[in-house]
């Protein structure tokens, strides 16, 4: 996996020593080895992306949609956030980026959304997305065991 970092705290060395081997954990956890060996991760970091947006990251698919293995994932690096709250929010979307990857999910240009075999309304709520049920379900597990990696 070739992870590439830039933006907003992105000078502060154990930041981005963090997320970058925050992100091969997860990659690997989600994905296998041979799967994560082949993806490109930028991580843009971002002062105030939830005030500008009203989300704290984001994941979409910057390379081939039909074979997706090239990701952005923003995340507020607001001096206000944590390392944890950005490393759980990094978990959360390296869900999605396996979600892409295995094609359970697909975010079709014409507005449409399908998970796995279900084409899903746009006005769908946020929290009745599976997707997003997924990722939630997911992020505490993911980081905790990242944790628990780190201690041993």
């Amino acid at each position: 996996m070739k992870v590439c970092i830039e933006g907003f705290r992105s000078q502060n060395k154990s930041l981005t020593n963090a997320l970058w081997h925050a992100a091969w954990f997860y990659g690997l956890k989600l994905m296998g080895g041979r799967m994560a060996r082949n993806l490109w991760i930028d991580i843009k970091l971002v002062n105030k992306l939830k005030q500008k947006t009203g989300a704290y990251a984001f994941c979409s698919v910057t390379g081939d949609l039909d074979k997706p293995r090239e990701f952005e994932i923003e995340i507020d690096s607001s001096m206000v956030n944590t390392y944890e709250d950005m490393l759980i929010w990094l978990a959360h979307e390296m869900v999605h980026v396996k979600q892409f990857v295995r094609v359970e999910l697909i975010d079709w240009f014409t507005g449409g959304v399908q998970w796995k075999t279900k084409l899903l309304r746009e006005d769908t709520k946020y929290e009745d997305m599976p997707w997003e049920k997924e990722a939630y379900r997911l992020e505490d597990k993911l980081y905790d065991e990242y944790k628990e990696y780190l201690n041993e």
